[in-house]
């Protein structure tokens, strides 16, 4: 077993790719990437960074790169040269990028040889970068940068217990999530927070040397974090799949016996409608994981049935809790539930349902979260954590902004988040309620119901439900939906799509559907 007491992550990283040094790592566009060459690689710029521009255990390691190899072997030679890794994103609009490495006061950037080019924008303001990597070039950096840096050093020249020692608080990767100013906004997480848990989910389920586990997620959602670090504590590959690639997903599973499958909910949604999930379709998928979103009971049976021989589990928490902080394991049923539970709290962990005053609450309140895989606060924003958090019963709490329920059997249940609550015509309506009746009456998965107004600024009047590829008359539904709904909770109109907007998480694309022509409309 990895030896979970090692000073931080890099360390605990070199010790498996010495054990395991001959087996694949990596699987990127074609390519196969043995532990050895991966990490030989990383320590190469982890001793250049180390040489030219030693960093601290709170330091920031900026990576600008494509989800491609030299993206993988930067963020291990970031944590090995003992700083925290923060993901771009090259998809992002190239402001927002700015902005992110601003805030992050990032004194190193790796970046790949496809945004070289890039490089003299992204750098414009006020930033602490002091050196440019380019891993990937043989040749210096053609632009007025710092020449690009190379070491030469074997794996078994590292000693692992050397590296990061005494760091075990630092620093491990800082994520920058949506903020409601538009401003993003900085989630630092430590290697004790990704310790508790690694450990959390491996005391359920872990990975073993011949696991195959896909990656779908960018880098830059936090969800990669439990892709990168079970895979590679335990010798396994890490197969990473293409952008925008949720069509070939399944494609890939069969042809390259994938074991291990992590995704939100709406990608095996979208799975589901496109027919790709028949029985026994997935044989060879052992452990699934679901993260991001509610879990629509009808999709998770569905994956039951395709991945027959996996176990199907619902993991839920923030970003700012360290990947996901509670666990269910799903089992088929003639009659699943409408959303899946989220279960209970990981090892350690701590979940609460309290009120806004910070009392616990009764039947329902919102799900409050403590324990040592909470970030201690929000990057250099001293308001917004006093904001989310608070003490009570002799514990700090998060606050999460999601609604819930206890049941003694089945765990903590969600019950819609507390900003998709609406005011319709005075009463409060849970907008994730309609959303579950409008799935069942057009039996499909990909549905999202949006408040609407009759002019901007004003109180909703009533709903519009998006459906993708609704399969029956819009008005039938609505005569339906008015049988099991009150008045002021029936959907104005049904707006069929053919292919729901996400956002680079995967997630359902709220503000994208808020958009569309039918919101501005008069119903």
């Amino acid at each position: 077993m990895t030896d979970m007491l090692a000073s931080n992550l890099g360390a605990m990283l070199v010790s498996v790719a010495r054990k395991h040094r001959s087996l694949n790592a990596l699987w990127c566009k074609g390519t196969y990437t043995t532990y050895e060459e991966l990490f030989s690689n990383a320590i190469s710029i982890a001793a250049s960074i180390a040489q030219h521009c030693p960093v601290e255990p709170y330091d920031r390691i900026a990576i600008f790169a494509e989800k491609e190899t030299p993206a993988y072997t930067a963020i291990i030679a970031s944590l090995l040269a003992g700083g925290g890794y923060v993901p771009l994103n090259p998809r992002f609009p190239l402001a927002r990028n700015r902005d992110i490495l601003i805030e992050s006061g990032a004194r190193v950037l790796i970046c790949d040889e496809k945004h070289r080019s890039e490089l003299e924008e992204l750098l414009q303001g006020d930033n602490q970068v002091e050196l440019i990597l380019l891993p990937d070039s043989v040749e210096h950096a053609a632009v007025d940068l710092p020449q690009q840096l190379r070491g030469d050093i074997e794996l078994l020249t590292l000693d692992a217990r050397s590296v990061g020692e005494g760091r075990d608080g630092g620093l491990a990767y800082l994520f920058f999530t949506s903020g409601s100013t538009g401003k993003p906004k900085g989630v630092p997480i430590t290697h004790s927070n990704v310790f508790a848990y690694l450990q959390g989910i491996r005391s359920f389920c872990a990975f073993e040397s011949d696991d195959r586990v896909l990656q779908l997620f960018d880098l830059s959602f936090d969800l990669s974090v439990h892709d990168l670090f079970l895979t590679w504590m335990a010798g396994a590959c890490l197969f990473s799949a293409p952008e925008n690639s949720v069509l070939l997903s399944t494609r890939i599973v069969k042809e390259f016996g994938i074991t291990a499958w992590t995704s939100v909910p709406s990608t095996a949604g979208w799975l589901k409608q496109s027919k790709q999930l028949g029985t026994d379709a997935l044989p060879s998928l052992r452990h699934s994981f679901f993260c991001g979103e509610a879990l629509p009971g009808s999709v998770a049976q569905a994956w039951a049935e395709a991945a027959c021989n996996s176990d199907v589990y619902n993991i839920y928490g923030p970003t700012e809790a360290t990947v996901a902080i509670s666990w269910f394991l799903f089992q088929r049923s003639d009659n699943p539930p409408a959303v899946v539970s989220l279960g209970f709290p990981l090892p350690g962990q701590q979940l609460g349902l309290y009120t806004e005053e910070g009392k616990q609450a009764g039947e329902m309140g919102e799900i409050c979260l403590s324990g040592s895989q909470v970030m201690s606060g929000y990057w250099q924003n001293p308001e917004l954590t006093s904001k989310r958090f608070f003490e009570a019963d002799g514990a700090r709490w998060y606050r999460t902004g999601d609604l819930g329920r206890f049941d003694p059997t089945e765990g903590f249940l969600y019950a819609g988040r507390a900003d998709h609550q609406v005011k319709i015509r005075g009463y409060r309506v849970e907008l994730q309620e309609i959303e579950h009746v409008v799935r069942e009456l057009a039996g499909a998965d990909l549905v999202a119901v949006l408040p609407w107004a009759a002019e901007e600024g004003a109180m909703p009047k009533g709903c519009i439900a998006f459906v993708r590829d609704l399969g029956r008359p819009d008005q039938a539904l609505i005569e339906e939906a008015r049988l099991r709904l009150p008045e002021y909770m029936v959907p104005l109109k049904v707006v069929s799509v053919d292919d729901m907007p996400t956002n680079t998480n995967g997630k359902i694309d709220y503000r994208a559907l808020a958009a569309h022509p039918v919101m501005a409309q008069k119903h």
